[in-house]
């Protein structure tokens, strides 16, 4: 059975998104797993993309941090600049 979950991507993890959603608009993944690592792995990104994970708005610090159903994953990357 496939875990359900609402994902957010911010800033350069927009491109993963699925065509057409808007930056903060929140999007359904349906992937095989239960823990923010595996949503990492099947949105496709490397797991130092993924800066700050926020889960029902508490942060994660943890990739092995389990997911429950319909719960809204926010995911930042690494702050750049100059």
């Amino acid at each position: 059975m496939k875990m359900r979950v609402r994902v957010k991507l911010y800033a350069t993890l927009q491109r993963y998104a699925p065509t057409g959603t808007e930056l903060g608009q929140h999007f359904e993944v349906a992937f095989d797993g239960t823990s923010i690592g595996d949503l990492i792995s099947h949105l496709g990104l490397k797991k130092d993309q993924a800066k700050i994970v926020m889960v029902n708005g508490n942060r994660a610090t943890d990739l092995e941090t389990e997911l429950n159903e319909n719960d809204i994953v926010v995911i930042f990357p690494p702050v750049g600049g100059g």
